[in-house]
Formats: C-alpha cells, structure tokens, sequence
C-alpha cells in the first residue's frame, strides 16, 4: 500500500533518474561526483579549475586515450598531476562514453593542445 503523498514523490524521483545518461546500470555523472573529479575539474560549469573541463576532453583526445588517462593517468602523461582513482574498468567505460556526448560541442580550452 502506498501512502497518499508518496506517488508523486516516487514519480519525481524517477523523473531525475531518467534525465541523467546510465551506462550499464552505472551513472557516469555520479561517479564523477562520487569520486572526486570535481576537485579540479569542472562539468558544466560546477567544479575546480586545476584540470581541463571535463565536457571538453573530447577536443583533443580520443576515446582509448581517455579510458587509459582515467585508469592510469601517469601511463599516458608522465607529468600528470591527476592522482590515479580507484575505478572499474566498466565504470571508466562510462565516464568516457558520458564525456563522449560533449563531442559534437567539445573545444579545447586555451592552452590546451591536442595529444
């Protein structure tokens, strides 16, 4: 039985889980979130300013590179300051087919060069 009330809380709440991208049962946006990449990098306006714009990655690297940055960003760029963050390999797949749907809009910020 459900509680009067309670419908349109539960119609809510699916309304927000359908507008966010769910890869495989994993929200990429969460993860972004959850851990810790907004510290120093931004999406859509929210976060720090130490790493590129998250939505703008895609200006300048490829998708193989962006899951490989994610995973092991010293692998790819010696000199990374980005720490290495505890991921599945299914949740790095989200992450970059989530930054992926920036491309079309995607432009490298100033001083950003293409790898």
């Amino acid at each position: 039985m459900v509680r009067k009330g309670t419908q349109i809380g539960l119609a809510a709440g699916l309304v927000v889980l359908m507008a966010a991208p769910v890869y495989a049962g994993i929200s990429p946006k969460f993860l972004i979130e959850r851990k810790g990449c907004l510290s120093c990098h931004s999406l859509l306006g929210k976060g720090g300013r130490m790493g590129p714009p998250l939505q703008s990655t895609p200006a300048w690297s490829d998708p193989d590179r962006m899951f490989k940055y994610i995973q092991d960003p010293k692998s790819v760029n010696p000199k990374s300051i980005m720490p290495k963050v505890r991921l599945k390999e299914a949740e790095i797949q989200a992450i970059v087919d989530y930054l992926q749907t920036f491309k079309k809009d995607a432009k490298a910020p100033k001083g950003w060069k293409p790898k």
